[in-house]
């Protein structure tokens, strides 16, 4: 059927920025559905499908929509890639109910996990590496004390949040999250603790799916904990792994003296604690 308007229908001719419509003809009759309508239709909401999507929609400020539909498990009109702006930060959706469950105590409900689209921030400063000054995991090359006993975790991380919590609220979540406190005469981790958190920086299996660096010496549970699995952005966009910019610091221990990270070419690597080249991608919870 050529030559066909849509206000041959009888159709509003003002634009409409969700005037995109699907017309099917059947017998001489017709019928329209918005393709948004169409999409959903074939794309159910839920944890499950969204997880396997990737998007890379700008979804603006956080409203108390979005919240409703992370609450209610729907997570409507979210998607991996997309990205929230707030307070002249983008957050985007990494994964979707990655850590639901998880814990020693009282498990997680429905929640996206975000990162920010480049750098993490403090509220004076943002975590990029100028190889000059930004000794973020250590001052010196140790591993003493494990990824507790850093600089990183110790100094950034609560800074960090102090920015989340300006920018989320209370729907900045308190999760647990297994982190290494000591380290044995080869550097492999040998012991750790379920803590509180808000904020926390990726393990290596978080961005690469599996372990390659990390000295396991003594179990994968040391460096890994409970996140064993490769986020949602990473394995749908591999171009996540190194967000188009420098190194990130990961918070596996390689050895006495080195940490994990992931270079600018997407790869796993180590180096010394005190190194200048990582900057800080961390990733938190809302719900």
């Amino acid at each position: 059927m050529a030559d066909v308007r849509i206000q041959d229908f009888n159709e509003n001719l003002k634009p409409d920025t969700n005037n995109d419509f699907l017309m099917t003809f059947n017998d001489g009759s017709e019928s329209k559905t918005r393709l948004r309508d169409a999409f959903y239709a074939m794309v159910p909401d839920g944890a499950q499908t969204h997880n396997n999507i990737f998007r890379g929609a700008n979804l603006g400020a956080l409203t108390s929509t979005h919240i409703a539909n992370i609450r209610n498990g729907s997570f409507h009109d979210m998607f991996i890639g997309d990205y929230f702006s707030i307070n002249g930060s983008s957050y985007v959706i990494a994964d979707i109910n990655y850590k639901k469950g998880h814990g020693d105590t009282t498990p997680l409900g429905n929640h996206l996990l975000l990162m920010p689209t480049d750098w993490s921030k403090t509220p004076t400063q943002t975590l990029a590496p100028d190889g000059k000054t930004t000794h973020y995991m250590n001052d010196t090359d140790t591993t003493a004390g494990g990824f507790a006993g850093s600089k990183l975790y110790k100094t950034y991380l609560p800074q960090i949040q102090q920015k989340l919590e300006a920018d989320f609220g209370n729907h900045l979540l308190n999760f647990r999250e297994i982190i290494s406190t000591h380290v044995d005469d080869s550097g492999a981790p040998d012991q750790v603790e379920w803590r509180d958190t808000k904020v926390m920086i990726p393990s290596e299996t978080m961005i690469y799916g599996t372990m390659g660096n990390g000295n396991n010496k003594n179990g994968l549970w040391y460096n890994v904990g409970d996140d064993a699995t490769q986020l949602a952005l990473m394995r749908l966009n591999s171009e996540e792994r190194n967000f188009h910019r420098q190194a990130i610091w990961l918070r596996d221990i390689h050895s006495a003296s080195e940490f994990v990270y992931a270079d600018t070419g997407g790869n796993a690597c180590w180096n010394s604690a005190s190194s200048l080249w990582y900057g800080v991608r961390a990733f938190f919870l809302i719900g």
